[in-house]
């Protein structure tokens, strides 16, 4: 992973790092296999259960073991990562009560609950929400070619908005925003805490957005 940087423009803190490239491929090798089938794809149908107006939203079959343990194990230490983070800005209330104010969080202090994969194209897009859990995070697996040029030309506009995420807390007023954009980018892993509203803007270039989510929970070990 790269050298993480922490977002903390109101009170809750966003974490912005990279994952390795092994995860995703893995990843997007087994969303290429149910996305391009339509059977495969009505069997791990997640979209029920979500809120995004998009192509097709599926949860992950991960079959081989190795491949498992790798992918919940790079899961569960970005949770980590988030965690001791907190713990050194004395602001991991919840893990103190869980497991006492000294207990340094491990790999077993954290429970994944659900990830799947969101698969976007053209004028889709993901309208304000919260997820369940402690943690949640994105990550992104595949980007359109144009993206990055229409990115740039929306930065231009009075609002750029095209493709990206956006995380709002509390209320604009003097001196202060109340949202943060981020930019897609292959790799990228974003994680924040779980009930904090985002909204995935819709592009308008020719291809597929891949990103999958997931959200954890921390457990005493």
């Amino acid at each position: 992973m790269m050298i993480p940087n922490w977002h903390e423009p109101y009170s809750p803190t966003i974490l912005e790092s990279t994952v390795p490239n092994k995860f995703v491929k893995i990843i997007n090798r087994i969303g290429d296999e149910v996305l391009s089938d339509d059977v495969k794809s009505k069997q791990w149908d997640w979209s029920n259960n979500l809120v995004g107006k998009v192509h097709k939203e599926i949860q992950i079959p991960i079959t081989d073991k190795e491949e498992k343990q790798y992918l919940a194990d790079v899961m569960k230490q970005g949770c980590v990562e988030y965690l001791e983070h907190m713990r050194e800005k004395k602001r991991a209330y919840n893990w103190y009560k869980l497991a006492g104010l000294n207990t340094v969080p491990t790999l077993k202090n954290i429970h994944l609950t659900q990830s799947w994969i969101v698969s976007q194209y053209a004028g889709e897009y993901n309208p304000w929400h919260k997820h369940s859990g402690d943690f949640s995070a994105v990550i992104y697996l595949k980007l359109p070619k144009d993206m990055e040029k229409e990115i740039v030309a929306d930065h231009d506009d009075h609002y750029p908005a095209n493709g990206l995420i956006e995380f709002m807390y509390g209320e604009a007023c003097d001196f202060r925003s109340d949202g943060l954009k981020f930019k897609p980018e292959v790799g990228k892993l974003l994680m924040f805490p779980s009930y904090l509203k985002h909204f995935v803007y819709p592009f308008y270039s020719k291809g597929e957005r891949r990103s999958m989510s997931y959200n954890a929970h921390m457990i005493a070990k």
